[in-house]
């Protein structure tokens, strides 16, 4: 059998959990191509096996560190020409390909144009409401767009076969309209957590003293990143750990980072689980596939979302209910107080208490293997 994963190409981690999912259906027989656009597009292409097939680019607009979404409004006014170059381009590549099931992630395009050609979809989103108005109470317009998109991205779930919601029960609002076609299946990884070798194991295998203090940061390959990297850059000497792994994502020119002796400069991590693991603190943006890899593994983090940016400000609350996080402000942020944060955090029981606990809750669910049930029988007939 065949399936085509098109997982929404703005930043890594719509295609990095399509791709946990696509190996497992490989795993089982399954025939995989994939087509995306953006961050996630050249990462399926050079960090990956697979030839992806390039779809019409939607971007998001901001300087560092923060999403400018009416700027993004005002230069999306062409969308619905993307949106049928994406349908095109989309119906030219099943036809080729010919798949038994397409597995869009958060690209809301590929149900409709799946119910055209009679091709079953399965869609995996986690954001299927907005929050707009909470950052622009008083601007009807945002209030507008908010609406008008919801109602879009709702009616496009409707016409899947089966909607995925990659997160545990209670933890996303999920639309009446759509709510029987969803199950939320718990994260969506590429290694079964409680399987994993322990810190102490990943740390000798990577040539790090288990008694020593690791501290990860990570900016999921998106340019908003560039600003926390800017300020961990500076606030090194602060930080009372032994080593700090940096992981840029591909597109983000590093020439601004120290090397001293504890900095690892890290492009890419295909093995970004165990490295995350091995670390006592992440450091982060707060996008989802990032926030369920953290919850999973509990791993203790301090979370900085991308200013202005509804979703990751929503991830970034659910993970501090947990017990497992700490939010801070990308705007108030400074190298001082970020290594202050660091450091008290290192030494924070109740964060590694509530990561504990969190990493439990979150190990209840197999989401991965029930995506690839949920897909197989969709592409079977059987959804």
């Amino acid at each position: 059998m065949k399936a085509l994963f098109i997982p929404c190409g703005i930043g890594m981690g719509h295609a990095s959990r399509s791709l946990a999912v696509a190996q497992k259906l490989e795993h089982d027989g399954f025939e995989v191509l994939f087509a995306s656009y953006g961050e996630g597009y050249h990462f399926l292409g050079e960090f990956t096996d697979y030839q992806p097939v390039e779809l019409p680019e939607i971007r998001f607009y901001g300087g560092a560190g923060e999403l400018d979404l009416k700027y993004t409004a005002r230069k999306s006014m062409d969308v619905p020409f993307t949106f049928l170059r994406s349908i095109y381009h989309e119906s030219k590549i099943i036809k080729k390909f010919q798949p038994d099931v397409v597995v869009a992630d958060s690209h809301y395009s590929a149900p409709l144009t799946c119910k055209v050609l009679g091709v079953p979809c399965v869609l995996i989103s986690n954001e299927l409401q907005f929050n707009f108005k909470e950052l622009y109470p008083h601007d009807r317009k945002m209030e507008y767009l908010e609406t008008g998109l919801e109602r879009f991205i709702q009616d496009s779930a409707k016409l899947a076969q089966a909607i995925i919601v990659p997160d545990i029960p209670g933890s996303q609002e999920i639309p009446v309209k759509i709510k029987n076609k969803i199950t939320c299946t718990g994260p969506l990884l590429k290694k079964d957590p409680g399987s994993m070798p322990s810190r102490v194991k990943l740390r000798k295998s990577n040539n790090l003293d288990p008694s020593h203090r690791v501290v990860l940061a990570t900016v999921g390959g998106s340019h908003f990143g560039a600003k926390l990297l800017r300020l961990m850059a500076q606030a090194v000497d602060r930080i009372k750990s032994h080593h700090i792994i940096l992981v840029t994502g591909p597109h983000i020119d590093t020439s601004f980072l120290p090397l001293p002796p504890k900095v690892m400069v890290k492009r890419f991590l295909g093995d970004m689980l165990d490295w995350m693991k091995l670390s006592d603190l992440v450091v982060s943006l707060a996008g989802h596939t990032t926030s369920m890899e953290l919850a999973s593994l509990g791993v203790p983090n301090l979370m900085v979302p991308i200013e202005n940016h509804p979703e990751q400000m929503k991830n970034a609350l659910n993970m501090q209910k947990f017990g497992i996080s700490r939010i801070r402000d990308m705007k108030d942020l400074s190298p001082g107080k970020l290594a202050e944060d660091i450091n008290y955090l290192l030494e924070s029981d109740d964060l590694r208490l509530g990561a504990s606990t969190t990493k439990k809750k979150f190990q209840e669910y197999q989401g991965t293997k029930e995506a690839v049930n949920i897909i197989r029988c969709c592409a079977q007939g059987l959804g």
